[in-house]
């Protein structure tokens, strides 16, 4: 009984040790700040487009998203125009509020209509 759970447990290793590394797709995609920026904008003027969001939604969205990105200017000009740990956390951190708000937003819609 022994030989055999040293067998699978050598073989569980050789498994591991040879396992194809992930894709980035697998392990999810990374975006700068920048990027997210204009990825939400694109959802924005998307789901206004497709009417999930209203003329007015859909602004105030926008101003958000270029607030952030003026705190975030503003952030770099104090630190040497670099963004320290704890800004890009503050910074990601709103973005992903904003992210969430939209998608509240469009799906409010739907099940309104």
């Amino acid at each position: 009984m022994r030989p055999l759970s040293l067998l699978l447990a050598a073989t569980m290793m050789l498994q591991l040790a040879f396992a194809l590394p992930q894709s980035s797709e697998a392990r999810g995609r990374r975006y700068t700040i920048t990027q997210r920026h204009t990825a939400l904008l694109a959802k924005i003027n998307r789901f206004e487009k497709s009417g999930e969001l209203t003329l007015k939604e859909a602004n105030s969205l926008r101003d958000e998203n270029s607030h952030i990105a003026a705190r975030e200017a503003k952030m770099k000009s104090k630190n040497g125009g670099k963004l320290s740990y704890k800004d890009i956390n503050h910074i990601e951190d709103e973005l992903n509020d904003l992210s969430n708000r939209i998608h509240k937003k469009s799906l409010n819609k739907r099940v309104d209509d």
